[in-house]
């Protein structure tokens, strides 16, 4: 049967409200993102923590790590206690409150009370519990507007994907232009405002909109034919997706920590006599996402139809060759240069090349998720696709960390080695996974 052709923004009720409430997480979480590593790095006399840089990307790595591995409790706890709208809004506290506490430790009472990594390492600790209440729960709110069967989901999902990178986008130059610039108080103050303000208006406009929770009923045992919930094919294709998503991740979630602290030190960032902030390189990455997220999503429309091999896979496996494309790209560019500074128009390259691969890769793990999970086991599924980018970011920091050392170069090729070793076993397993599932 043909499908039926929908506009792309034609879509429910809330969809709306949902990526607004994103827009904030995101000008929020971006916010401490870009100012997280130079902060840790900077001298205390400008207000930073003073750590050495190997020291700074390990921290920041399990930080974020925690940060993405956490919504998977968030999702049970969500499923099985509480229901993803309150989540939410305890999320949206948390994360409010985490920027606060980091804010406090840049200032001059803090640090000269000794109170400054107290404070930084108690805003972590509450980042993390406020991202494992939001990450994963915001995700299935937005599938809960959509019926089975609804056409619009995939391009609904982009549209949200898209949304909320307009929040991280604006984050550069509101939250990190202050803090560079003014004081990283500033910063982390600006992120932790923010996210009362998409609190404020989440809790105002969504009356209405999203069904009550009902406890789940406790899942019959299985006898007979029948299979475990984790048995069904949808359910194991979001498996394998997670695994290989997983080492993709490595690579994709480098931006707040290697690649930031890269352009800090490497990078020429004089252009016509201005001195472009380190944080705004990291806008590219939304920018592009919301210039090009219609483009790939029209692109992966027509080429799913006529494709041989299962989409969802296709998406995953082209996105781990961009990504492994992006760091040779970075290896060459570093080796060329020696030891002197690099042309931002290659950090450009690079964020172009890898944000391609990131929009073939993550809205479809949302989309495949929010169509194929059954309901109790959805917020763990929307968890560990989160968990994804945190395992990344956790095995990111720690390479940047160990190889803090090194000439840049060697670690832009582990991770295009790694990549595109990925790529090769993926590509291999394919028609196994499309036989034994036996989905389309």
């Amino acid at each position: 049967m043909k499908r039926a052709r929908t506009k792309f923004f034609d879509q429910p009720r809330g969809v709306g409200l949902v990526a607004a409430t994103e827009f904030w997480e995101r000008f929020s979480y971006y916010g401490f993102t870009g100012l997280a590593t130079l902060f840790m790095a900077a001298d205390p006399a400008t207000g930073g923590l003073g750590m050495e840089k190997g020291l700074t990307l390990k921290v920041f790595g399990v930080a974020v790590g925690m940060i993405f591995m956490a919504p998977s409790l968030g999702g049970w706890i969500a499923d099985r206690l509480i229901g993803p709208y309150a989540a939410v809004v305890i999320g949206c506290l948390g994360l409010a409150g985490a920027n606060f506490l980091l804010a406090a430790a840049g200032t001059q009472a803090a640090h000269l009370a000794g109170l400054a990594l107290p404070l930084f390492y108690c805003g972590l600790a509450v980042m993390i519990v406020g991202a494992g209440m939001f990450k994963s729960n915001v995700g299935s709110l937005l599938g809960q507007l959509y019926a089975a069967g609804d056409v619009r989901r995939q391009d609904g999902f982009m549209l949200f994907y898209m949304g909320i990178n307009l929040g991280a986008f604006a984050a550069p130059y509101g939250a990190g232009t202050l803090g560079e610039r003014e004081g990283w108080s500033w910063g982390f103050l600006v992120a932790g405002i923010g996210m009362m303000l998409g609190l404020g208006l989440f809790l105002w406009l969504s009356r209405g909109r999203f069904p009550a929770f009902v406890k789940p009923a406790p899942r019959k045992q299985t006898t007979g034919g029948e299979t475990s919930v984790w048995r069904e094919p949808g359910v194991r294709l979001v498996l394998i997706m997670v695994v290989f998503t997983a080492v993709y991740m490595i690579g994709q979630q480098t931006y707040g920590g290697v690649m930031n602290l890269y352009v800090h030190d490497r990078v020429d960032k004089m252009v016509f006599g201005f001195d472009i902030p380190t944080t705004w390189f990291l806008s590219l990455n939304p920018l592009i996402i919301i210039l090009g997220g219609p483009l790939v999503s029209k692109f992966w429309a027509a080429h799913d139809q006529a494709a041989q091999r299962l989409p969802a896979i296709n998406r995953i496996l082209t996105g781990t060759v961009l990504m492994a494309l992006s760091y040779v790209l970075m290896a060459v560019v570093d080796m060329m240069a020696g030891g002197g500074l690099v042309a931002p128009i290659w950090i450009v390259v690079f964020y172009l090349v890898i944000t391609l691969a990131e929009l073939c890769v993550f809205p479809i793990g949302l989309a495949e998720i929010s169509r194929r999970a059954p309901k109790e086991v959805m917020g763990v599924l929307m968890g560990l696709w989160v968990f994804t980018m945190g395992f990344g970011s956790l095995c990111a920091g720690w390479l940047g960390g160990t190889l803090a050392d090194v000439p840049a170069w060697m670690m832009f090729a582990v991770l295009a080695g790694g990549g595109a070793l990925s790529a090769a076993v993926l590509f291999a397993l394919e028609p196994v996974i499309r036989r034994r599932l036996n989905l389309s």
